[in-house]
């Protein structure tokens, strides 16, 4: 059986907006999780950095939510997080984790990173590589899949062009500062879903009146977020964030394509999709 890591969370009201977790909290709930996991199964995230100068990138994240759970709700939560190697070259490290409240599992997410052998520098530059046989060793047999993880988000905007209906599209700046950042002076990446929520909520305030369904993401909260990481953020980035909103299935769709505001010819950071 895959092993895991559970343990409690104790729940603060910074984690919340009115109606749910936030998704910038549930990130950082997640990436805690599988630092704990790594560290109680494998090695800490820090040893594989500083010995094996092995990095993790995220490249791909889902998140949905499931059950309510709001601040009054309870005191704790319960954290449960599991991982496996994926890919036929142990390309990539996937993890699962719940986080369960008083009325069942409240929020669900994987996680797929990619491995870097890292050059050295302070910087934590590197190259994509696998994850060392020497590492790849320590899992089980029943925590390996050789079929890679694939993202889904090319195929939702897809969809999203074919069947849905589009509504407006704008864009927002926000600028990378220092407590957005990890060690590497990269950003965090939890804290570009931040910026995906403060673009929607622009948005909405802008083109609310013309489409007032779109308050609903205000008061209604988020349903699922799929997202991909194709390039990091710097410190001190000037970011703008393309929003695209849909009508698609009975619902509303968010699109957020993040990217330098002075466009290097380099793509996007990430793209960001929010179903309400």
């Amino acid at each position: 059986m895959p092993r895991s890591s559970t343990y409690e969370v104790v729940l603060d009201a910074g984690l919340f907006t009115p109606t749910q977790l936030q998704p910038t909290a549930v990130g950082r709930l997640a990436f805690q999780a599988g630092t704990r996991w790594l560290r109680d199964h494998l090695h800490s995230h820090r040893r594989l950095v500083t010995e094996h100068r092995v990095g993790l990138v995220l490249w791909a994240w889902q998140l949905e939510y499931e059950q309510p759970l709001r601040f009054e709700d309870a005191d704790e939560a319960e954290v449960d997080v599991r991982m496996r190697v994926r890919g036929p070259r142990a390309s990539q490290l996937e993890a699962e984790l719940t986080v369960t409240g008083p009325a069942g599992v409240a929020v669900r997410a994987r996680a797929a990173s990619v491995p870097l052998a890292l050059s050295g520098d302070l910087a934590l530059s590197g190259a994509p590589t696998t994850l060392p046989e020497a590492v790849v060793a320590a899992f089980r047999e029943d925590e390996i899949e050789r079929t890679p993880y694939l993202s889904r988000v090319r195929a939702l905007r897809g969809s999203f062009d074919r069947e849905g209906e589009e509504i407006a599209s704008d864009t927002t700046t926000f600028r990378v500062h220092r407590h957005h950042c990890e060690v590497a002076d990269q950003w965090y990446w939890a804290e570009s879903l931040g910026f995906a929520g403060g673009a929607r909520e622009e948005f909405v305030m802008r083109h609310g009146r013309k489409a007032p369904e779109l308050r609903r993401s205000l008061s209604e909260g988020v349903r699922r977020l799929d997202v991909t990481w194709l390039r990091a953020g710097q410190l001190w980035d000037l970011l703008q964030v393309r929003t695209t909103a849909y009508r698609h299935g009975g619902g509303l769709a968010f699109v957020h394509e993040l990217g330098l505001a002075e466009d290097d010819g380099g793509g996007p950071y990430a793209i960001v999709v929010e179903r309400i």
